[in-house]
């Protein structure tokens, strides 16, 4: 049956505002809009427009699509139409790359219900290619999904089916096993039907391939009250993959503890596992672990690739001065060496570099971890084993009698472990182990807290590592980043800081690749451990490190920033702000830096502020400013802007540019007035601007009121 409308029916006028009544999905403006742009192009009547709503309506069909249908435009032409008068861009989806990494955040369910087609995605967006682009169902889905803010693009729906269809196979390996599930269900047992055809072990063993394949470092099952949800750690972000139904979760969850030799009848305290699978000939231990939430129990699978290549300490990844450091510590015959850090940012890796380094033949290496993660020749490991009583301590006390030279301790957790490891690095034995801390600094206090004596710390302590990872800028899509972090670098080098770009298929259209290692390598100078031995805080010995020149993480992490290895978001996101809590000076006077090529407004800068009980630096030019902020944390910035060498304007711009000075105020004093001078430094980050020859009332009433307004700004931090 013909359904195509009457042409004396189709020609009936249509007013404006019944437009939209007969296309929902489209706005009104946009009907309007694709009305004028098709009416404009083709040779479309207005007659048959209004022919084609009314067959949208009757057939219940898109308008783009009913036009096409009619034949009274060709596809192409319809859309771009649209995308012109909607303003979304219309992507051709035979040259545009698909992330796989998009692909798996959205189900395939959600994909064929909507007609969405996940195209690229980063940290906070995942956008995607629709036809029908206004649909607010369709956004939603796909935010819940991915995690992520949904962003649409227009795609002709020829295009669309095709590349839905390539990119997500008639349902995939994970939505096969769970329909074989639910049918499962709904189907009694047969004696016909053999046992172990379990789609939950076949589920199990695919997430756990699927993480391996995605290079996933861990695996996360969390309890939600409609299921569960499991995602991929992958270089450090958790990817949302896909929820596994309520019906499912119990006997998933047993499968796990059975794979990880877990207790399945305790549901109510944290239980730990492992276990082995065989992937395209390699061995790769999972390590489990379960505990308790409100909603069931919650998984987290580490993924550990048994047979990965050991890397050498020259390809760890650190900086040239960093790896001498810590080889000259690693070959001494004794001492404790320290690496820390969070889980997660390559500790183990670390420490079988050093393993690797020592295993010379001459001298004996032993190993006690929980669990061994990697075989090494060489090496004699030695696997921690509490249920048959082989604790670390008491693995320990007898590997000690075997006198080895080289002893790695998987990590201190305990007071007694802190003692065995503390005494053998104090009586000759060359002591390698890991511990959960922020830093350098921390890590100390940590070992005294675990109750090892701090003379102890100060004559055995070699070196600590502490580190972190970041995600690397994808070289073939990362772009220079705009604005102030083009400016001169507080390092006085001219910087190449880069952005993440929209993506490729190098990165999976993430904008990053892979990970670098950020790391301190911390060794104490004489003058360090007598102030350890007296017991110092962790605050005092990072002051004393800054006057020592040892440079922070976050000092490392901007090198890498300025060189564009990283982004300044990588880097926040990993690493606190080093001037987020500054170390006080011990009068707690606030500390004023005044910077002037002008001796005399210095000194009298200087005794102003003196007399009213602050503490004064001075620096004559841009560049000595950057670098007394960067060494001694002033809490005022008092500046000029006219100066030789680096000027005002440039040391402002690389301070508000620079992620750990970006915090301290700054007060501009300069002879050059007028309100486009004003308006300039205030645009770059000045906090207050004051014209030469000034008051001195005035002076310190701005400087009062500097302190004033930053008081509420730290005590709400």
């Amino acid at each position: 049956m013909d359904t195509t409308p009457d042409p004396s029916t189709a020609a009936t006028k249509v007013s404006p505002a019944g437009l939209a009544a007969f296309c929902p999905a489209l706005p009104r403006p946009v009907v309007l809009r694709f009305r004028e742009q098709l009416l404009a192009r083709s040779r479309m009547t207005a007659g048959e427009f209004h022919a084609a709503i009314r067959f949208a309506e009757h057939q219940r069909v898109p308008l783009p699509d009913a036009l096409v249908a009619l034949s009274y435009v060709p596809e192409e032409a319809a859309y771009e139409a649209l995308s012109t008068a909607s303003d979304i861009p219309l992507v051709d989806l035979e040259a545009t790359p698909v992330s796989p990494l998009a692909i798996l955040l959205v189900p395939e369910r959600v994909a064929r219900r909507h007609g969405a087609l996940p195209i690229a995605e980063d940290d906070r967006t995942l956008t995607y290619a629709s036809s029908h682009p206004f649909a607010a169902e369709t956004d939603q889905d796909v935010s819940f999904a991915s995690g992520r803010h949904a962003r649409p693009l227009l795609a002709r729906p020829s295009q669309l089916t095709i590349a839905i269809d390539r990119y997500y196979p008639r349902l995939s390996d994970v939505e096969q096993l769970l329909a074989r599930f639910r049918n499962r269900i709904d189907t009694p047992q047969t004696a016909a039907r053999p046992r172990n055809a379990s789609p939950i072990v076949d589920l199990c063993d695919q997430i756990v391939a699927t993480a391996i394949a995605a290079h996933a470092s861990d695996v996360h099952i969390e309890p939600l009250i409609s299921g569960a949800l499991v995602r991929y750690r992958i270089d450090g972000i958790l990817e949302t993959v896909f929820t596994v139904p309520h019906e499912a979760v119990p006997q998933m969850t047993n499968r796990f503890k059975v794979m990880g030799q877990a207790n399945i009848a305790v549901r109510q305290k944290p239980q730990d596992g492992a276990f082995s699978v065989s992937v395209d000939g390699r061995d790769i231990f999972v390590r489990l672990s379960t505990i308790p939430t409100v909603h069931g129990e919650n998984i987290v699978l580490r993924v550990i690739d048994s047979e990965h290549r050991l890397v050498t300490i020259d390809a760890l990844g650190y900086e040239p001065e960093a790896v001498d450091t810590l080889r000259r510590a690693l070959d001494r015959p004794d001492g404790l060496v320290l690496v820390t850090g969070p889980t997660g940012c390559g500790k183990t890796s670390t420490l079988y570099a050093a393993l690797a380094h020592l295993r010379d033949g001459r001298r004996s290496v032993v190993s006690v971890e929980d669990p061994v993660e990697r075989r090494i020749d060489g090496v004699n490991q030695i696997p921690v084993n509490v249920a048959a009583g082989n604790t670390f301590a008491a693995v320990l006390k007898s590997v000690l009698r075997q006198d080895p030279n080289v002893l790695m301790v998987g990590e201190i957790r305990d007071s007694e472990v802190a003692q065995i490891v503390g005494q053998a690095a104090y009586t000759g034995h060359l002591v390698l182990s890991s511990m959960h801390t922020g830093d350098a600094a921390s890590a100390m206090t940590r070992l005294v807290n675990l109750g090892l004596e701090p003379f102890k710390i100060a004559e055995s302590l070699t070196a600590i590592v502490a580190q972190r990872l970041v995600r690397r800028l994808c070289p073939a899509c990362r772009v220079p980043a705009a604005g102030p972090d083009r400016s001169p670098s507080p390092l006085h080098l001219v910087t190449s800081r880069m952005r993440p770009g929209r993506g490729c298929t190098e990165c999976k259209m993430t904008g990053y690749i892979d990970r670098v290692p950020v790391a301190e390598v911390f060794t104490p100078t004489d003058a360090m451990r007598v102030a350890i031995a007296k017991g110092i805080t962790a605050l005092e010995l990072k002051e004393l490190m800054k006057v020592e020149g040892h440079r922070s993480m976050r000092e490392v992490a901007m090198r890498l920033v300025d060189e564009g290895v990283t982004s300044l978001e990588e880097v926040n996101r990993v690493l606190a702000d080093d001037a987020a809590q500054p170390v006080q000076s011990r009068n707690n006077k606030k500390r004023v830096l005044v910077v002037d090529d002008d001796r005399m407004i210095r000194m009298l800068v200087r005794m102003l502020l003196q007399r009213e009980g602050y503490d004064v630096l001075e620096a004559q030019n841009g560049r000595e400013g950057i670098d007394m902020v960067l060494t001694q944390r002033p809490d005022l910035l008092i500046s000029d802007l006219i100066m030789p060498d680096v000027d005002g304007y440039q040391m402002l711009t690389a301070l508000r540019s620079e992620g750990s000075c970006a915090l301290i105020p700054v007060m501009v004093l300069t002879a050059e007035s007028g309100p486009e001078v004003q308006k300039t430094v205030l645009a770059l980050g000045a906090d207050d601007y004051l014209v030469k020859p000034f008051d001195a009332d005035v002076l310190l009433k701005r400087v009062r009121s500097v302190f004033a307004r930053r008081a509420p700004l730290a005590l709400a931090s």
